[in-house]
């Protein structure tokens, strides 16, 4: 079969399950607009036509074909086709053209209730009993039998089924309209149904296993099918379970919403979510949270091997546990929230967070994950910040980004994450902010500060203002945790910084006082920081002869 064949094929099932719904729990035209609440009886005379219809519309390609192979053998198998969709008129018409004008008057009489079929019945029975039905058309008996309303009825040469070549929508059907009264519901010809195809004490089983339609034509027994006992009877077609749930709302859901019962993929639950969907909003809750689960999650993996992992998305948000529906959606978030900004990976992101309702930070947390195995710890670090995982990301950059932007003064870069974690609601949640990130980020602005001393207008309060964050900085800056050489080196570098930032403000300061000379530096002011600050070796040397020089020089002038 070819792929557009076996879609065709697969659609047209759906199309009658869904057309078996509409019929089944769909508004009824012929109630709709009147004035007052129809009576229990008006609303089952009409949705027996409406499923009468159904059945018609499920015949007539089946009804078709066998007309047109009937018509090289004559006109009775026709006519016996068009009766079993009831198509009455047109069996007329064809009796008529043949020349089977009394065929043609009974025809027009199939409708007549039950007078009409007593009436076939006796004349059958006095053709049995003069031996008449011997010298009868096999196929002819089998109209006269279904006019009669006999399902099974025994000739004179062995028994004729009406229902024996019939698929199990066409017996379900010629037990609604033509053996049992216009008054009978759906479920009094399903519960007339199931016993012809299971059987009872009184009656043997005559009538086809309601299979799906992927096996009514792979000639499986279906009398022995029934009839097995080791459960492994086939699955039953899901339009047979759709009105066995209409007629007792307490039938199992499970057997309906397995795909086995629509198609030979035991995995396509494409028909089976769908279903359930409709179902549950017609208050059909009686399916556990596991049955309901492995429905979800196996259409979202379907969804997600198609690539339409948005809408497997959309599909997990209705697993009925919170706890396995938050886990399974960031689930299939990670796997493909990825870091590549196309236009479409935006446009499924933005569908998932605003028709969705999906929080941002889902998304981001996401990304991170994304980020952290790519080993891109730029990326890792913004989304981090986006997802809400301040503690974390502080440790990120402390650990991996700070040093290399203090190294090589990229203060900007720098900056911009820890301006976005000094944030009151942010430092809360983070730990040792005090003695890493906050020591960073005053550092940076020390250094802009520093920069832009010079357009200030008084800069004798700033200068001020500087020397007392640097006056802190001295103290605080040892506590940085120091995991690698480059953490040394640019804990290092700043102490240098500071150190020289210190020294010049102390001489601007000295200066803006009228002493006239950079040199005379405060050496109770300079001394106790720069003997706090974690200088390397060498540069510590040259730090305390450049204060043993400044101290000599003031002992020097002292008189």
């Amino acid at each position: 079969m070819e792929k557009s064949e076996g879609t065709e094929v697969v659609l047209r099932d759906w199309s009658l399950a869904w057309a078996l719904c509409e019929a089944l729990w769909g508004n009824l035209r012929e109630l709709e607009g009147g004035l007052s609440e129809p009576t229990p009886y008006l609303t089952q005379l009409h949705r027996r036509r409406a499923f009468s219809r159904w059945l018609s519309a499920a015949a007539e390609d089946k009804v078709e074909e066998e007309v047109g192979m009937a018509q090289h053998r004559g006109h009775v198998d026709a006519v016996f086709s068009y009766l079993t969709a009831q198509r009455i008129s047109e069996a007329c018409r064809l009796a008529q053209r043949s020349g089977d004008h009394r065929l043609a008057l009974l025809l027009a009489q199939a409708g007549g209730g039950f007078p009409v079929r007593e009436l076939l019945s006796r004349q059958l029975a006095d053709w049995n009993q003069l031996v008449a039905d011997s010298f009868m058309q096999e196929e002819r008996l089998k109209i006269f039998a279904l006019l009669a309303g006999k399902a099974v009825w025994k000739s004179s040469d062995g028994y004729i089924n009406i229902c024996a070549q019939l698929d199990w929508k066409r017996c379900l059907a010629v037990h609604l309209w033509y053996m049992l009264p216009a008054s009978a519901s759906v479920a009094d010809a399903l519960n007339m149904y199931t016993e012809a195809f299971q059987g009872s004490e009184d009656v043997e089983r005559y009538a086809r296993y309601p299979l799906p339609p992927y096996l009514e034509d792979t000639g499986v027994d279906l009398i022995e099918a029934a009839e097995s006992e080791d459960g492994g009877a086939p699955q039953q077609d899901i339009c047979y379970h759709l009105l066995k749930l209409y007629s007792d709302r307490h039938h199992e859901l499970h057997p309906l919403l397995s795909p086995r019962a629509v198609t030979a993929d035991h995995l396509d639950f494409r028909l089976s979510w769908h279903v359930w969907a409709v179902l549950h909003a017609l208050h059909y809750t009686h399916l556990s949270e596991k049955q309901q689960a492995t429905v979800h999650t196996s259409y979202a993996a379907q969804l997600e091997a198609a690539g339409l992992w948005h809408w497997a998305v959309f599909v997990l948000l209705h697993i009925p546990n919170p706890r396995q529906r938050l886990r399974a959606v960031r689930e299939q978030l990670n796997r493909h929230c990825t870091l590549e900004e196309t236009d479409e990976q935006r446009d499924r992101e933005e569908f998932v967070q605003q028709r969705l309702s999906i929080p941002p930070q889902w998304v981001h947390d996401a990304k991170s994950l994304r980020a952290h195995h790519q080993g891109d710890l730029h990326k890792e670090a913004l989304h981090l910040i986006e997802a809400g995982h301040w503690n974390h990301c502080h440790q990120l950059v402390v650990r991996h980004l700070a040093s290399d932007a203090i190294i090589n003064e990229n203060y900007s870069y720098l900056k911009f994450f820890l301006g976005r974690l000094a944030l009151p609601e942010c430092t809360l949640h983070i730990q040792d902010w005090d003695t890493a990130g906050a020591v960073f980020h005053d550092y940076i602005r020390v250094m802009e500060m520093v920069r832009g001393i010079a357009e200030v207008d008084n800069p004798a309060y700033e200068l001020e203002k500087i020397h007392t964050e640097v006056m802190s900085l001295c103290s605080r800056i040892e506590l940085i945790q120091c995991l690698s050489a480059k953490d040394r080196l640019a804990q290092a570098d700043m102490a240098k910084q500071l150190a020289n930032t210190l020294r010049t403000v102390l001489s601007l300061q000295q200066g803006g006082e009228g002493s006239g000379s950079r040199a005379r530096l405060p050496l109770r002011l300079l001394a106790p920081c720069i003997r706090r600050l974690p200088l390397p070796e060498d540069y510590a040397l040259q730090e305390l002869r450049g204060l043993t020089r400044t101290y000599l020089q003031e002992l020097t002038v002292q008189p």
